[in-house]
């Protein structure tokens, strides 16, 4: 009788087990739940606290002062200058004052070279005549500049004279070196104007000085007519021409010259620093960096000395 007890039919068999697999579901379920279906919370993560501590971290930062170390030289340095207004004469102002007045140490050299050489300003647009003087700045300075008026000059002896021939003008020609002048001197020879003078001085500084008038032809638009009309009142001095030692020049300095190009000047600069220092200037002929014609053109301004 006993053993009626374990013994099961087939569906009671069923039933238990499908008891127990119930049971086991039942108690397995939180955990797959919890697995399978539910995202963990970001903040739980140690990558997530990390990320937050740097926003909070980059909200209250505040960048730090930073400590100027202190120059002396540059309190000793003095403030940069402002141009000052004042009435001035050009024919009488110094040059501490032309600094005032806004001009460069170098600008106001140049004039007080000029008026050294017996420059005079007749009128204010003489002084715009002065290559350092640029347009903007002479429009500036124009209200301010008032000129004395020259003291009369009378003949001891008037009665000597016919009233006429006390105010004849008589024209002198001038004679000037093209490497020394200044825009306002060349301007008195007759159909040089301003522009002309302008070009000229420029062109001149470009080469480095005049070997022979004839470069005069060179500068941008100027006629080889008044070249002749002025061939007797022109020389040069050639021992003012600034020479360029090949052996030392860079090839910014090199390629500035208006008697090279970009290619040439390139060339004597890699010549020299793959295979040796020239020995004389005829090489950089030889080893065909430049045409003879260029040769010719640009040889009284190099020097390996």
């Amino acid at each position: 009788m006993w053993k009626e007890w374990f013994s099961y039919t087939k569906s009671q068999r069923y039933g238990i087990l499908t008891l127990a697999l119930m049971v086991v579901v039942v108690a397995f379920y939180p955990f797959a739940h919890q697995t399978l279906f539910t995202k963990p919370s970001p903040l739980l993560s140690t990558n997530s606290f990390h990320k937050v501590d740097s926003f909070y971290n980059a909200l209250t930062y505040s960048k730090p002062k930073v400590e100027t170390s202190f120059s002396m030289s540059e309190e000793e340095r003095p403030a940069a200058a402002v141009p000052e207004e004042f009435y001035f004469d050009p024919n009488t102002v110094s040059t501490s004052e032309l600094v005032r007045l806004g001009l460069t140490p170098r600008q106001a050299a140049s004039i007080e070279n000029y008026r050294q050489k017996g420059g005079l300003f007749a009128k204010p647009d003489d002084f715009a005549k002065m290559y350092v003087v640029d347009k903007d700045m002479f429009e500036r300075l124009k209200p301010y500049i008032k000129i004395a008026p020259a003291p009369e000059q009378q003949p001891k002896d008037s009665t000597t004279y016919p009233p006429q021939a006390q105010f004849a003008k008589t024209e002198s020609k001038i004679y000037i070196d093209l490497n020394t002048v200044d825009t306002l001197e060349i301007t008195r020879i007759r159909g040089i104007g301003r522009s002309y003078a302008r070009r000229i001085i420029s062109y001149r500084e470009r080469l480095g000085g005049f070997y022979n008038t004839n470069q005069l032809t060179e500068v941008y638009g100027f006629p080889k007519d008044l070249l002749s009309s002025i061939q007797d009142q022109i020389w040069v001095d050639t021992l003012a021409i600034n020479t360029i030692n090949i052996n030392l020049v860079d090839y910014q300095e090199l390629r500035r010259h208006p008697y090279l190009t970009d290619y040439q000047a390139k060339a004597i600069i890699y010549y020299r620093e793959t295979m040796s220092n020239f020995s004389k200037i005829e090489d950089i002929r030889a080893n065909k960096l430049i045409d003879e014609q260029t040769y010719q053109r640009i040889k009284p301004y190099l020097t390996i000395n």
